[in-house]
């Protein structure tokens, strides 16, 4: 690895780790699900980063950062989508009043995991804009682009998998501490107003 790349990997490090609208599904997932679906989870939100990769090569990134309106079509989306999965979580909580927190599976089954951490992360455009803006300061001129972008996207990803599967796992062996049903009940409603927080932050952030 080069000065660069190595530069690049505390930068990357401190994106994976900042608590946001990820990091707030995968507790959501874990705890009020199970480990398995959190874990699915996880492997959404980085299907999320590889499209986010692959539009930063195609250049359709470039559109996003350079067209307002694709922006703010985008930002609007996920904006959307969060408050969509807070107002989910808030009716579940409320159906949680006589359910006792049980430690099997979702019954909405791994797939909806799978897709709520893929459209959380790939309907973000602040992580489309750190593509295309922040990742070629670390590209070394002269040098393959394509070979370097495949490179830092893969460090990035591999950040995403060790940290939030260490997360979930850390979070999937204390569900049994707390594995009331009021406690999910009281979880799922603190987690759908926070992800409307998120959702209504994001929609009225200025670009």
């Amino acid at each position: 690895m080069d000065a660069l790349t190595l530069a690049f990997i505390p930068v990357a490090a401190i994106l994976t780790i900042t608590p946001g609208s990820d990091t707030m599904l995968v507790v959501n997932n874990t705890l009020t699900r199970s480990t398995t679906d959190g874990l699915c989870t996880v492997a959404g939100i980085n299907a999320g980063l590889l499209i986010h990769a692959l539009a930063s090569a195609l250049g359709l990134s470039m559109i996003l950062m350079n067209s307002a309106a694709a922006f703010e079509m985008v930002k609007m989306a996920g904006a959307l989508y969060i408050i969509y999965l807070g107002i989910q979580s808030l009716r579940s909580s409320r159906k949680q009043e006589e359910t006792e927190f049980s430690s099997e599976p979702c019954s909405k089954g791994i797939s909806a995991s799978i897709r709520e951490g893929f459209l959380t992360n790939v309907l973000n455009p602040k992580v489309a804009v750190f593509y295309l803006a922040l990742l070629p300061q670390f590209i070394t001129p002269g040098e393959s682009i394509l070979r370097q972008s495949l490179l830092l996207m893969t460090i990035h990803f591999s950040m995403g998998i060790i940290w939030f599967s260490f997360v979930t796992l850390a979070l999937g062996r204390v569900r049994h501490l707390v594995s009331g049903g009021k406690f999910k009940k009281r979880l799922e409603a603190l987690s759908g107003v926070v992800f409307i927080g998120l959702g209504l932050k994001m929609a009225l952030a200025k670009n």
